[in-house]
């Protein structure tokens, strides 16, 4: 176990961590943008808008900018200052309109699963709002009401909002509605959530 952190059995420096990084491109009417790290262009394909990397990426920690650029030119969308993205830390970097056809805007996120490691006895879940169109939005997990008023992209003012809440382990269903009102915005149903597991 020992040896699979180590780089040969010539070289006993240890290997250090990565860090971890996703991308929530959830800015409706951005263009499809290229990603760099610095001048460094790290996406292999054009991201389009409502695009979420499926996993973390595992990258060489390190102080970098990060850049989204309109695909194929030299045109900046959104970008982030250089920062450091440390060791064995998580982080998601989240890309939103606060209006239609308004700019973009990014924010990092460190991502704190401490709670989740504290009672991993029960599932987690967080909420951002990234429609421009729709206002304050309630969420509904099986017909009971967990957030209420929630706004556009209101995690990037507020840091609580970025943390997850723990829920009862089983299949759920949530629901989003127009804030105050029955009207279904958006639905996702039957979905499993398991013990452990932390999602947004």
């Amino acid at each position: 176990a020992l040896s699979g952190c180590l780089k040969s059995p010539e070289d006993n420096t240890p290997v250090t961590p990565p860090t971890y990084v996703s991308v929530m491109y959830l800015a409706p009417t951005a263009p499809s943008v290229d990603i760099y790290f610095d001048a460094e262009k790290v996406s292999n394909s054009a991201f389009p808008p409502n695009t979420v990397t499926p996993i973390y990426n595992a990258l060489d920690k390190g102080t970098f900018s990060v850049k989204f650029k309109k695909a194929g030119v030299d045109s900046l969308v959104a970008q982030l200052p250089v920062t450091l993205y440390d060791s064995a830390k998580y982080y998601t970097i989240f890309v939103f309109n606060t209006q239609v056809n308004g700019p973009a805007n990014a924010i990092r996120i460190n991502d704190d699963f401490s709670n989740v490691l504290a009672d991993n006895s029960k599932p987690y879940y967080r909420f951002f709002h990234s429609s421009p169109n729709s206002g304050a939005v309630d969420l509904f997990i099986d017909n009971v009401k967990v957030e209420n008023g929630r706004t556009i992209a209101d995690n990037s003012q507020m840091d609580i909002l970025n943390k997850f809440s723990g829920t009862t382990p089983g299949i759920h269903n949530a629901q989003v509605k127009l804030a105050g009102t029955d009207t279904v915005l958006a639905t996702l149903a039957n979905t499993q959530f398991a013990e452990g597991n932390a999602s947004t």
